[in-house]
């Protein structure tokens, strides 16, 4: 019958033909039509199976390069992948965006890691050496944190090669996903709240970090506000678990209490050590879980801040206005995190607006943080207010962000201003003026007010500010100040707290040795001969600190060992 169909439609139509058709049973009729139905029903799909087989093609490429390829051919199959058009290409960009998001966040935690290791390494080291020219026993020792900091320099340099390599992909994984929701058309809405939903419930905090960055590509219309209202809800979550903990951690300290009293009794039973163990790992979780809300807050503060950038015109005067309001009703972090999250879009319209708002602002705390903000973003447009308002502010917080804000500005005007405050200042402010002083010209005159005058009347004619120079090695700025202050950690603050690791491990040599003469047996890290412990050294250290404070301050102790607890409730 088709044959027959396909011969009639290929010569020219007569009067004998449409008779012949006309007078066809209806069985015929009934035939033709199913043959017409056919030949349509497989040409979709036929169509349609070509198109699945160009996406599944497309996807398998993609995710073999992905893991295999170089940049260049991970570009080229994601490109394949995003003019496919296709709604589950999605979820495919998405798996690997986390997958390469979370070991880019892992990488740079660990970089962050390593590098404080390294730093308290170098200087463990340099006071090595120092005893080690009156200590010939401390040799091998030398040798062996030598080796240490090598190794250590080389994990540096392996996390920032992963991060340098990930970072590109990770981009390029972006761009690709708003060309793919742009090419998606009205499918995309259902890919989006996809995305929403992963970062609002999934209770993987990898993919709820991965869901919130990729939204900072392909938020869309509103992202900023929404973001906003994300980190609204966290907050709240957040504050409710921190009420709990101080209680938790009590409960945590009684139970170790109980126990420790039971075993020097010899009448320790199974169920104070289940009850004990049960309350630590609830409050452990309980810590974790607020850590982690945090983590998720700032990814949605840069994600808002992105999304804001975006906007233009009437969409971004009304999420500006959204924003703004937001920020009014939010309560504590929630707050602070909105006015960052608004601070972060790289718009002049957003800075003038947080300007106008900073002058306008009466909490300490709010204002020191829109300060930062601003100064994180390089608004030289606050350096007059800075100078002539917030140097002069009732509040220390205030100042001492101002201070450290110029310095971040690389104001020259603030030059003169600093030297004639240094005069002036006490505690906190004398240590950040001296620094901001020191960060601008590459000078250092260690608050003696009359070298600095002397100084900047023979050099303000033509004098630059220098680029902002790397922060030093902590080591370093350490060592300029070994055995003055608190473990080389030097501070004018009249308010001052010491923060004290109790832990079994303070039981151990300050010298970490390695020496084959030691006694035979004896762990290398305990004390030797009359050498103190690090706990003995840390308690020296602190009289020796405490006995520095000046009239009228205020401190307080902070230690930590399984658990965390303070001298005093407040200063």
């Amino acid at each position: 019958m088709m044959v027959s169909l396909l011969a009639l439609t290929r010569r020219k139509p007569n009067e004998s033909t449409f008779h012949t058709l006309f007078f066809m049973n209806m069985r015929h009729l009934k035939s033709l039509l199913l043959c017409l139905l056919a030949c349509a029903s497989f040409g979709d799909r036929g169509h349609a199976a070509s198109s699945d087989d160009e996406f599944e093609r497309a996807r398998h490429d993609f995710e073999h390069v992905a893991v295999t390829g170089t940049l260049s051919e991970q570009k080229a199959a994601l490109a394949k992948l995003v003019a496919s058009a296709d709604r589950d290409a999605v979820s495919v960009i998405s798996r690997e965006f986390a997958r390469v998001a979370t070991k880019l966040r892992k990488a740079n935690d660990e970089k962050v890691r390593v590098q404080y290791q390294l730093d308290r390494k170098r200087l463990l080291l340099a006071t090595l050496k120092k005893r080690a020219e009156r200590d010939e026993s401390l040799a091998d020792s030398v040798a062996h944190q030598t080796a240490l900091t090598g190794t250590l320099q080389s994990e540096l340099q392996k996390q920032v090669r992963t991060k340098e390599e990930l970072s590109p992909w990770v981009q390029a994984l972006g761009e690709g996903s708003v060309e793919l929701f742009a090419a998606l058309g009205s499918k995309a809405k259902s890919a989006l709240k996809g995305l929403w939903d992963m970062a609002r419930e999934s209770e993987s905090l990898d993919e709820r970090l991965a869901a919130v960055e990729m939204l900072a590509f392909v938020g869309g219309e509103g992202a900023a506000v929404d973001m906003q209202k994300l980190v609204a809800g966290l907050g709240k979550e957040r504050s409710v678990l921190r009420r709990k903990l101080p209680k938790m951690l009590v409960e945590v300290r009684k139970m170790e209490g109980r126990l420790q009293k039971e075993q020097e009794q010899n009448s320790a039973s199974a169920a104070t050590f289940e009850q004990y163990e049960r309350s630590k790992t609830e409050a452990v979780a309980v810590q974790r879980q607020v850590v982690s809300l945090a983590q998720i807050m700032e990814a949605c503060v840069d994600a808002g801040g992105q999304a804001l950038s975006r906007e233009e015109g009437p969409l971004l005067e009304r999420a500006l206005v959204a924003l703004l309001r937001a920020q009014k009703k939010a309560k504590g972090d929630a707050r602070l995190r909105t006015l960052e999250m608004i601070a972060r879009a790289e718009n002049p319209a957003v800075r003038a607006a947080l300007r106008g708002l900073l002058e306008k602002e009466k909490d300490p705390t709010v204002k020191g943080k829109l300060i930062a903000a601003l100064a994180a973003v390089k608004d030289v447009e606050l350096t007059g207010w800075l100078l002539e308002g917030a140097l002069v502010d009732q509040s220390w917080q205030v100042r001492s962000r101002a201070i450290e804000a110029l310095a971040t500005l690389r104001s020259r005007q603030a030059i003169p201003v600093l030297i004639a405050l240094l005069e002036e200042a006490e505690g906190r402010e004398r240590t950040d003026c001296g620094d901001a002083l020191k960060s601008l010209t590459g000078m250092d005159f260690h608050g003696n007010t009359e070298l600095w005058k002397r100084w900047w009347s023979d050099n303000e004619a033509g004098f630059l500010v220098p680029e902002l120079a790397d922060e030093s090695d902590a080591s370093d700025a350490a060592l300029e100040s070994l055995g003055v202050t608190f473990f080389g950690i030097r501070t004018d603050s009249s308010r001052v707290l010491f923060v004290l690791d109790l832990s079994g491990s303070m039981n151990f040599a300050m010298v970490p040795r390695d020496n084959p003469d030691d006694e035979a047996g004896k762990p290398f890290d305990l004390p030797q001969g009359d050498e103190p412990s690090r706990l003995a050294v840390a308690k020296t250290e602190l009289l020796r600190a405490l006995s520095g404070i000046d009239e009228g301050s205020v401190f307080n102790l902070v230690m930590y060992a399984s658990d965390v607890w303070t001298w005093k409730d407040d200063l």
